[in-house]
Order: C-alpha cells, then structure tokens, then sequence
C-alpha cells in the first residue's frame, strides 16, 4: 500500500488525531472527520537545487519524499515561511492541482507563488495573530523569531478543543516573541532542534517544551541535509535534563502517531 492510500484508508476515532512527520520540517494530521491538514511539507529537491552553487552538496536530500505532490489529497495547506524547505516551489504546483487544497501563508510567501505563475485563487494571506475558524480546528497564527533570514516568519496553534498542538515554526528561543504559544498551554509540541539558522538546537527545545508546559514534543529538522544540523540522541540527553514531564517523541518519518 502507498503512503496516499494509507493515508485515504486510515480512520481516526473521535477524540483523536493521527500526527505523522514527513520528513524535515513537514507534518500531515488526519482528523476523525477525514481532513488532511499539511505543514511546511518538503516534497522536492529544491532547496539543493536554489543552493548548490554555494554548497555542493551540503543541501541534497538524504532520503526520498514520502510522496509525490499530487498524490495525497490535501484540505488545508500551511506554510509558515518562505525558505524553500518550508515553501517547496518545485512541489506547490503539485499539490495545488487537487481543486479543494486551500493554501495559508504569509504575505512573502503569497508574494513568491505568484511570481511562479502559479494559480493564487487557493492561497490565502494570514499574519500574526490572526485566527481563523477550519471547522475541526481553530488555527492561531502566533509569532516566532527567525531573525532577519525570515521576519514574516510565523508559527501556528491548531486548536482541536480536545487537544492543542502547536507547531512553532523556524523560530529561536526569545520568550518574550514566544509568550502567546506559552500562554496557549499546547498539549503537543513540533520543534525544531538543529541549532543553526536561528534555530532552537535540543537544548533549547527542551527548555521550551518545558516553558509550555508540552505533554509531548516531536523533534524535526534534522537528518535531511548533510549541512543543518540536528542530534536526536543530544535531544534525548536534553530532555532528561530540561523537560523531564515531556515525552520526547522520535517518530519515524510516515508512520501515524495518534494524538
């Protein structure tokens, strides 16, 4: 069975959600009522492809998309900035070729994807603290700091009612610019931990799942390039130390966590 049919298959139960890490910094949940919601999906080669000339290799991906673009049937799409490893260009078109995918990004990225010649009907602009009703859900567009690489950079909480998870996007670890996902008290955390490009390394993740009070918190962006960083077995120390009432979740790339 193919990753999309698993997907199409896969029933959830009430009360639940099915929590999968696709690799780098995306995530796929699938809701009791069958919405797919997708997050900063990297699908492509494209950031090697924009960055070869200045870093070889240091940019190729090590392992394969778990999925072609079009082949998972996608409700809501989230981008929450607009490197290429969060807003894949070479795989947008893909995607957005299934007519009821709706796109949620900021204005750079909105500004990006129209530059492409790619259809902007489906691409809705949010910015920072704003809220929006998806039925299932209410998504929180919340602030995070990725410094001047990004500074339209945002995070999001998706609240189900039964749970919250909060994925923080790019961000470093300022807890002033952090306040509102700390005041939101998500259940689940998705965090970076590969420490560079204003990134929260393990330790800071740690500290911060901590600071929000996480029940969990699944670790990303790491093992996809061989230049950007990441030890999961630093983040296993880490959490010992700093966020010992949080379980630290290392999943496998596809596999569905239920939440």
């Amino acid at each position: 069975m193919s990753f999309s049919e698993m997907i199409k298959a896969y029933n959830v139960q009430q009360g639940s959600l099915a929590l999968i890490w696709l690799g780098q910094a995306g995530f796929l949940i699938k809701t009791h009522g069958g919405k797919v919601i997708v997050i900063d999906p990297y699908l492509s080669d494209f950031v090697h492809e924009s960055l070869k000339d200045e870093y070889g290799d240091g940019f190729k991906r090590m392992a394969a998309p778990l999925f072609e673009p079009e082949d998972v049937d996608i409700d809501i799409l989230l981008a929450s900035h607009e490197h290429g490893d969060h807003l894949d260009l070479h795989a947008l078109p893909g995607i957005m070729k299934n007519p009821k995918t709706i796109c949620y990004t900021n204005a750079d990225s909105y500004k990006l994807i129209a530059e492409q010649g790619i259809d902007t009907e489906r691409v809705k602009t949010i910015k920072v603290n704003d809220s929006l009703d998806m039925g299932e859900f209410q998504l929180h567009a919340l602030p995070c700091d990725h410094g001047e690489l990004a500074p339209g950079a945002m995070g999001f909480l998706l609240d189900f009612g039964f749970t919250k998870i909060y994925y923080s996007g790019d961000t470093a670890y300022n807890l002033p610019v952090l306040q509102a996902a700390i005041d939101a008290k998500p259940t689940v955390a998705l965090l970076p931990i590969n420490g560079m490009f204003g990134n929260l390394g393990s330790e800071e993740a740690a500290k911060l799942s901590a600071d929000l009070g996480a029940s969990i918190c699944v670790p990303h962006h790491f093992w996809t390039f061989p230049f950007h960083g990441g030890d999961p077995m630093a983040a296993i120390e880490s959490f010992k130390v700093f966020a010992p009432e949080c379980r630290l979740l290392l999943t496998t790339p596809g596999k569905p966590e239920i939440i």
